[in-house]
């Protein structure tokens, strides 16, 4: 997967991951949920390219996890759905994913507190050194994508805040969700947010 900075234009999305997640166990296909999408508002947005949006980015991160991992999206307590939401997004965002697992994961292994400027500033450097594609990024989409991370950090539970100081949060995610997760190939993303 190239990296991309696309993930500045879409939100945590979390509700609204839950109700594309629904319709598509119930055997709806994209072109099915577009047209319940507009006709009953069911992301309550005001404009219709917005609703499209919120479709194509929800229904393109929860179609990627395995059906059983859906049923438990629709179907679990608020702080695993978030967890599911993120992981979601992970697989839909390798550059995302590399933050979490280079960055966030080292400070929880090394007791370290805070998400600071300087992990965010060293950790886009370095990734601008090993790909053209991050390095041709104007500072506008990097300062953007800097903030989007740590908005959906916080949306997850991983963050106190998504503004300095961002306290780090280590989430608890019980163990039949990570057997659930292990077992259907999620145990990479499922590390990156356990910060194990």
């Amino acid at each position: 997967m190239e990296y991309s900075a696309g993930l500045t234009s879409k939100l945590f999305w979390l509700q609204e991951s839950r109700k594309t997640a629904g319709y598509i166990l119930e055997g709806l296909s994209k072109t099915d949920i577009r047209k319940i999408v507009w006709e009953e508002n069911i992301y309550q947005v005001k404009a219709e390219y917005r609703a499209y949006e919120v479709l194509n980015g929800t229904y393109r991160r929860v179609s990627a996890l395995p059906e059983v991992v859906l049923q438990a999206f629709i179907t679990c307590d608020v702080e695993i759905v978030k967890i599911l939401n993120l992981i979601a997004i992970l697989m839909d965002s390798r550059l995302f994913f590399e933050f979490l697992r280079e960055v966030y994961n080292e400070k929880i292994r090394l007791g370290e507190k805070e998400i600071t400027d300087r992990d965010l500033n060293v950790f886009f450097a370095d990734k601008a050194m090993q790909s053209d594609v991050v390095a041709g990024w104007t500072d506008t989409a990097v300062r953007k994508l800097k903030q989007c991370f740590t908005r959906m950090m916080f949306e997850a539970g991983l963050l106190e805040s998504s503004v300095k100081p961002r306290t780090i949060k280590q989430v608890h995610i019980d163990y039949r969700t990570e057997e659930l997760l292990t077992a259907n190939g999620l145990g990479k993303y499922l590390k990156a947010v356990k910060g194990v």
